[in-house]
Protein backbone atom coordinates (compact mmCIF):
# COMPACT_ATOMS: atom_id res chain seq x y z
CA UNK A 1 0.00 0.00 0.00
CA UNK A 2 1.33 3.68 -1.00
CA UNK A 3 1.02 6.56 1.72
CA UNK A 4 1.49 9.93 1.13
CA UNK A 5 3.33 12.45 4.03
CA UNK A 6 3.52 16.36 3.53
CA UNK A 7 6.90 17.84 4.83
CA UNK A 8 7.34 21.39 5.42
CA UNK A 9 10.69 23.14 6.14
CA UNK A 10 11.92 26.40 6.95
CA UNK A 11 15.38 27.39 8.04
CA UNK A 12 17.79 30.07 7.22
CA UNK A 13 18.69 30.20 2.97
CA UNK A 14 22.03 28.81 2.20
CA UNK A 15 23.17 26.55 -0.79
CA UNK A 16 22.42 22.67 -0.80
CA UNK A 17 19.36 22.82 1.86
CA UNK A 18 16.69 21.66 -0.63
CA UNK A 19 19.06 18.74 -1.56
CA UNK A 20 20.00 17.44 1.80
CA UNK A 21 16.24 16.84 1.93
CA UNK A 22 15.46 15.16 -1.29
CA UNK A 23 18.30 13.36 -1.06
CA UNK A 24 16.62 11.69 2.39
CA UNK A 25 13.38 10.83 0.51
CA UNK A 26 14.71 9.63 -2.83
CA UNK A 27 17.58 7.64 -0.59
CA UNK A 28 14.75 5.95 1.76
CA UNK A 29 12.69 5.29 -1.87
CA UNK A 30 10.56 7.80 -1.37
CA UNK A 31 9.04 9.26 -4.61
CA UNK A 32 8.45 13.58 -4.73
CA UNK A 33 4.90 13.70 -6.11
CA UNK A 34 5.05 17.71 -5.62
CA UNK A 35 6.80 20.25 -3.93
CA UNK A 36 6.81 24.37 -3.86
CA UNK A 37 10.24 26.52 -2.48
CA UNK A 38 9.94 29.67 -2.15
CA UNK A 39 12.11 32.35 0.21
CA UNK A 40 10.97 34.71 2.85
CA UNK A 41 13.28 37.03 4.04
CA UNK A 42 16.26 35.16 4.43
CA UNK A 43 14.53 32.03 5.18
CA UNK A 44 14.50 29.25 2.80
CA UNK A 45 10.57 27.23 2.88
CA UNK A 46 9.96 24.46 1.30
CA UNK A 47 6.90 22.12 1.38
CA UNK A 48 6.60 18.78 -0.38
CA UNK A 49 4.25 15.86 -1.15
CA UNK A 50 5.93 12.16 -0.74
CA UNK A 51 4.69 9.11 -1.77
CA UNK A 52 5.99 5.21 -0.34
CA UNK A 53 5.55 2.20 0.84
CA UNK A 54 4.76 2.24 4.90
CA UNK A 55 8.45 1.33 5.57
CA UNK A 56 9.85 4.81 3.02
CA UNK A 57 7.64 6.78 5.04
CA UNK A 58 8.16 5.38 8.38
CA UNK A 59 12.26 5.90 7.31
CA UNK A 60 11.91 9.55 6.40
CA UNK A 61 10.19 10.11 9.33
CA UNK A 62 12.73 8.71 11.71
CA UNK A 63 15.31 10.22 9.49
CA UNK A 64 14.54 14.17 9.19
CA UNK A 65 14.44 14.92 12.81
CA UNK A 66 17.87 14.51 12.58
CA UNK A 67 19.09 16.12 9.57
CA UNK A 68 16.82 19.35 11.22
CA UNK A 69 19.00 19.21 13.83
CA UNK A 70 22.06 18.87 11.69
CA UNK A 71 20.69 21.53 9.08
CA UNK A 72 19.04 24.11 11.93
CA UNK A 73 15.79 23.43 10.23
CA UNK A 74 12.35 23.39 11.65
CA UNK A 75 10.53 20.28 9.99
CA UNK A 76 6.96 19.84 10.09
CA UNK A 77 5.16 16.12 8.69
CA UNK A 78 2.15 15.01 8.58
CA UNK A 79 0.82 11.82 6.56
CA UNK A 80 -2.04 12.29 4.28
CA UNK A 81 -4.17 10.83 1.55
CA UNK A 82 -3.10 10.82 -1.86
CA UNK A 83 -4.42 14.24 -4.28
CA UNK A 84 -7.37 14.12 -5.62
CA UNK A 85 -8.70 16.67 -8.14
CA UNK A 86 -10.78 18.89 -6.49
CA UNK A 87 -14.70 18.67 -7.90
CA UNK A 88 -15.46 22.18 -8.87
CA UNK A 89 -18.02 23.85 -10.92
CA UNK A 90 -15.82 27.40 -11.65
CA UNK A 91 -12.22 28.39 -11.42
CA UNK A 92 -11.88 31.63 -10.39
CA UNK A 93 -8.38 33.88 -10.77
CA UNK A 94 -8.10 37.47 -9.35
CA UNK A 95 -5.03 39.24 -9.90
CA UNK A 96 -4.67 42.61 -8.23
CA UNK A 97 -2.11 45.37 -7.37
CA UNK A 98 -2.02 48.50 -5.68
CA UNK A 99 0.26 50.33 -3.18
CA UNK A 100 1.44 48.38 -0.49
CA UNK A 101 -1.39 48.53 2.40
CA UNK A 102 -2.13 46.60 5.78
CA UNK A 103 -4.90 44.06 5.29
CA UNK A 104 -5.10 43.57 1.55
CA UNK A 105 -4.05 40.00 1.85
CA UNK A 106 -6.80 39.40 4.57
CA UNK A 107 -9.59 41.63 2.52
CA UNK A 108 -9.11 39.43 -0.50
CA UNK A 109 -9.16 36.25 1.26
CA UNK A 110 -12.24 36.63 2.87
CA UNK A 111 -13.55 37.33 -0.25
CA UNK A 112 -13.02 34.06 -1.38
CA UNK A 113 -14.52 32.77 2.08
CA UNK A 114 -17.74 34.89 1.72
CA UNK A 115 -18.07 33.50 -1.19
CA UNK A 116 -17.19 29.68 -0.25
CA UNK A 117 -14.73 29.44 -2.94
CA UNK A 118 -11.72 27.30 -1.95
CA UNK A 119 -8.30 28.79 -2.56
CA UNK A 120 -5.93 26.18 -4.57
CA UNK A 121 -3.34 28.40 -4.88
CA UNK A 122 -1.84 31.89 -3.62
CA UNK A 123 1.31 34.38 -3.92
CA UNK A 124 1.45 37.39 -2.35
CA UNK A 125 4.16 39.90 -2.61
CA UNK A 126 5.30 43.34 -1.97
CA UNK A 127 8.06 45.15 -3.88
CA UNK A 128 10.32 47.53 -2.57
CA UNK A 129 10.32 50.98 -4.60
CA UNK A 130 13.40 51.84 -6.18
CA UNK A 131 15.64 53.58 -3.39
CA UNK A 132 17.53 55.72 -6.69
CA UNK A 133 14.76 57.53 -7.92
CA UNK A 134 13.81 61.61 -7.31
CA UNK A 135 10.25 60.50 -7.72
CA UNK A 136 8.31 59.29 -4.39
CA UNK A 137 7.22 56.22 -5.26
CA UNK A 138 5.60 53.87 -3.04
CA UNK A 139 6.35 49.92 -2.15
CA UNK A 140 4.20 48.04 -5.16
CA UNK A 141 1.82 45.11 -3.40
CA UNK A 142 0.65 42.52 -5.98
CA UNK A 143 -1.20 38.85 -5.13
CA UNK A 144 -3.11 36.35 -7.21
CA UNK A 145 -5.15 33.78 -6.22
CA UNK A 146 -6.62 30.76 -7.35
CA UNK A 147 -9.89 29.28 -6.47
CA UNK A 148 -12.63 25.91 -6.83
CA UNK A 149 -16.31 25.94 -6.22
CA UNK A 150 -18.80 23.39 -6.67
CA UNK A 151 -21.53 26.52 -6.27
CA UNK A 152 -23.72 27.21 -9.10
CA UNK A 153 -22.68 30.79 -8.89
CA UNK A 154 -24.51 34.37 -9.96
CA UNK A 155 -21.03 35.34 -12.13
CA UNK A 156 -22.64 38.55 -12.67
CA UNK A 157 -23.31 39.32 -8.80
CA UNK A 158 -19.47 37.63 -8.05
CA UNK A 159 -18.33 40.04 -11.00
CA UNK A 160 -19.99 43.09 -9.22
CA UNK A 161 -19.28 42.07 -5.67
CA UNK A 162 -15.20 41.83 -6.74
CA UNK A 163 -15.80 45.53 -8.37
CA UNK A 164 -16.70 47.04 -5.51
CA UNK A 165 -14.29 45.50 -3.08
CA UNK A 166 -11.47 46.67 -5.50
CA UNK A 167 -13.02 50.70 -5.32
CA UNK A 168 -13.94 50.51 -1.65
CA UNK A 169 -9.78 49.43 -1.40
CA UNK A 170 -8.49 51.97 -3.97
CA UNK A 171 -6.85 48.40 -6.35
CA UNK A 172 -6.24 47.71 -9.35
CA UNK A 173 -7.60 43.94 -9.89
CA UNK A 174 -9.29 41.70 -12.30
CA UNK A 175 -11.26 38.56 -11.94
CA UNK A 176 -11.70 35.61 -14.13
CA UNK A 177 -14.66 33.17 -13.67
CA UNK A 178 -13.92 29.72 -15.42
CA UNK A 179 -17.22 27.02 -16.09
CA UNK A 180 -15.46 23.48 -14.87
CA UNK A 181 -15.31 22.08 -18.80
CA UNK A 182 -16.74 18.68 -18.90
Amino acid sequence: MIHHLVITAVGTDRPGICNHLTQVVTHSGGNIVDSRIALFGKEFTLIMLVSGKTNTITRIENLLPSISVEHDLMVVMKRTAPHQVPQYTYKIECTVESEDRVGLTEAFTQFFSNHHINISALSAQTLKAPDNTHDALSDQFHISISGLTELDIDIQALQASFEKLCSTLSVSGELQIHPKAD
